[in-house]
């Protein structure tokens, strides 16, 4: 391995030392060229005014094909060790709308997925659920599944969204167990976006199927009976949803659950249920994790997970970098183009790091720029390969905690008491405002003298020194759940706490000691060490540093990252591997609508959009406290990434500074 150091970072070794360096240097050459013929060699030469070269080209690696875990009567097990990776489907819109045209857009998805992972995927169908009636709903997954079945594809359908519960009749337990047992490619259902609907003691909206003016029970049947069609043929129940039910200023996924005989429903089929924290809406992000991973604590569901959301621009109303934007909804849906892919990876750390295990991707573009269909073929794009599947690889490695190593992180969780708690009725939960999410203003939130009260515009977190705060529902028992915990209730946090930030921030900083310095987030769970920018919107001044001490070794980390830039570092004997992302795309001309989506994905999925230079920026990583000099450096990138590596032998550091726009792999070895 000692001959690889030259193939990458020419400028390693500092000035002072190239001159003593030059004979072996040559002599190692010669070895080079004896052993590794041929020698692909060299990174490009370097630039004598900034030493920075530039770095080869990353190669894209599978990882060892696995076998997912059988579990007799469940149709797929899901668990840390066994992830989930939902790809929505992507039909050709103009093509036909026809079971067989959709199921052989996803037949041609799913075998252009690596195959590293395709073991851990399903294909999710959502399409056609807004407007098609019951009886042709099940013509057109029959059509669909009649042929996945064949192709021994794994489908999820989409079976309740935003507005079918409010224009058409309900699928009855029976019908939705009748696809099961003639389907075995049909692996569960989705339901979508409830909380848009209600199920609210308020009058909100109008239901046209029940002719309910109040509460709408008819989302809690139709919750029900595909619960119970699952369960009975061991499917997978999946709920996507977040915080955001018009004005109204609730807890949707608690105040949905104070519904006993779901609650329980839920509990006696914990394997078969799966929660999503969906990301769009707007204001209650951390809201909506935290009440889901109180679910998953609290064996309501099984497993939980995320979907990631580019809709969320748009939602929050965000137009371009650096501006507020508008009230939420008002911009041309158009700009959820203006979404950076490296917040894609951001937003998953932050549910990864709590143990989600199923994870999912939508939005504009060829479902978030995933893929798109180029000459009837799937093209996987950068998207894909520099953001997404290094996470999907680090989750079949072991990346997901255990809910043993999740609750050993928190100290601090609150347990609802009432349905209509009071510090829990604002746009966000009060108890996380000031701590990892904006600070809360009563005046704004009672009043609404602005559009922009609590948490809206931010669903990053400022801070990883409190990890997640979990909200248990209301019929849990904490003392079971989280034994170890300090539990918060509606009465002591309402009479110790509620809005002061500098009397929280005290009381959770007994409990959650100071692990880093610096303004930037770090989360370090099962071996992994993850390191990102909190800025959802803000580019101009945005740098934000972190400083950590390595659990392994020791080493002192230094990073500087500016916005939509992050992490993850793994530290192993006399070995760190890095992988950094800040992937922004160069979306101007779709917003003026002088480009499509398919001019712009066609060139996007062929490696293009990506090279515009106000996009490239400098992250440096500085490690100190070696014995020695590192032994090899490796560092590859995509997309034209220049690397510059510093060596002072006085202090032992080493200073890592890169130039790029995409992902960049760093292999250190002492």
């Amino acid at each position: 391995m000692f001959i690889l150091i030259l193939i990458q970072f020419t400028n390693y070794f500092a000035a002072e030392r190239v001159l003593e360096m030059k004979k072996a240097i040559s002599i190692v050459l010669i070895l080079a060229m004896l052993l590794m013929i041929p020698f692909e060699a060299s990174a490009q030469e370097a630039s004598s005014d900034t030493g920075f070269v530039d770095l080869p080209e990353m190669t894209t690696q599978t990882t060892e094909i696995r076998t997912r875990k059988k579990v007799d009567g469940l149709r797929m097990y899901v668990d840390e060790e066994n992830p989930l990776f939902m790809i929505r489907n992507c039909p050709i819109w103009g093509g036909p709308q026809t079971g067989e045209a959709f199921a052989s857009y996803a037949i041609k998805t799913y075998y252009a997925l690596p195959e590293d992972i395709r073991n851990f995927a399903v294909i999710y169908i959502d399409e056609g659920t807004t407007d098609m009636t019951p009886a042709r709903q099940l013509e057109f997954w029959d059509e669909l599944l009649t042929v996945t079945d064949a192709a021994n594809v794994p489908i999820v359908c989409q079976s309740e969204c935003f507005c079918t519960n409010k224009t058409r009749d309900p699928f009855t337990q029976e019908e939705l167990s009748a696809v099961f047992k003639k389907h075995p490619s049909l692996i569960g259902f989705v339901q979508v976006e409830l909380s848009t609907n209600g199920v609210t003691d308020e009058k909100l909206a109008y239901d046209e199927v029940t002719e309910d003016n109040g509460v709408n029970n008819n989302i809690l049947a139709r919750l029900k009976s595909c619960i119970k069609a699952c369960a009975e043929n061991g499917g997978l129940f999946i709920w996507q949803d977040m915080e955001y039910i018009y004005w109204k200023k609730l807890n949707y996924v608690n105040h949905i659950l104070k519904d006993r005989e779901l609650y329980d429903l839920l509990k006696s089929n914990t394997e078969n249920i799966i929660i999503m924290d969906k990301h769009n809406g707007h204001g209650r992000h951390f809201a909506s994790q935290a009440n889901i991973l109180g679910c998953w604590l609290d064996d309501v569901c099984g497993n939980w997970g995320v979907n990631l959301e580019n809709f969320l621009w748009y939602e929050e109303g965000f137009i371009e970098y650096d501006n507020i934007g508008v009230k939420p909804n008002k911009p041309d849906p158009i700009t959820t183009v203006k979404y950076p892919p490296a917040l894609f990876g951001i937003d998953m750390i932050a549910d990864m790091v709590g143990g989600a295990t199923v994870y999912a991707i939508e939005g504009t573009f060829s479902r978030g720029g995933l893929y798109h269909f180029v000459d009837g073929e799937v093209v996987l794009t950068p998207t894909f390969y520099n953001v997404l599947y290094p996470f999907y690889q680090m989750a079949l490695n072991g990346s997901v905690p255990s809910k043993e190593q999740v609750k050993e992180k928190i100290k601090v969780a609150y347990k609802m008491t009432l349905p209509y708690s009071y510090p829990l009725s604002g746009n966000d939960a009060h108890i996380l405002q000031g701590l990892y999410c904006d600070t809360f203003s009563f005046i704004e939130e009672k009043i609404d003298t602005t559009p922009y009260f609590d948490c809206t515009k931010d669903w990053v977190p400022s801070t990883g020194r409190y990890y997640i705060i979990p909200i248990l529902p209301i019929y849990s028992n904490p003392e079971e759940v989280l034994p170890e915990s300090k539990i918060l209730n509606d009465f002591s946090y309402f009479f110790n706490l509620l809005f002061i930030s500098p009397i929280k921030e005290r009381f959770f900083n007994k409990y959650y000691e100071e692990t880093y310095s610096g303004d930037g987030v770090l989360f370090d769970i099962n071996d992994y060490i993850y390191i990102f920018n909190s800025n959802e919107n803000k580019t101009i001044d945005s740098e934000q540093t972190v400083s950590y001490t390595l659990p392994e070794s020791g080493k002192k980390l230094d990073a500087t990252f500016v916005a939509h830039t992050y992490a993850v570092i793994k530290e192993s004997k006399d070995k760190i591997d890095i992988d950094l992302c800040n992937l922004r795309l160069d979306t101007d001309s779709v917003c003026a609508g002088l480009e499509g989506e398919d001019q712009f994905m066609r060139a996007y999925a062929a490696g293009g959009k990506m090279n515009n230079p106000r996009d490239f920026r400098t992250s440096v990583i500085t490690l100190s406290g070696f014995d020695s000099q590192p032994s090899t450096l490796i560092g590859t990138g995509s997309n034209g990434a220049k690397g510059r590596a510093v060596w002072d032998e006085e202090t032992k550091t080493l200073t890592l500074t890169v130039i790029s726009n995409g992902e960049v792999r760093i292999t250190i070895e002492q």
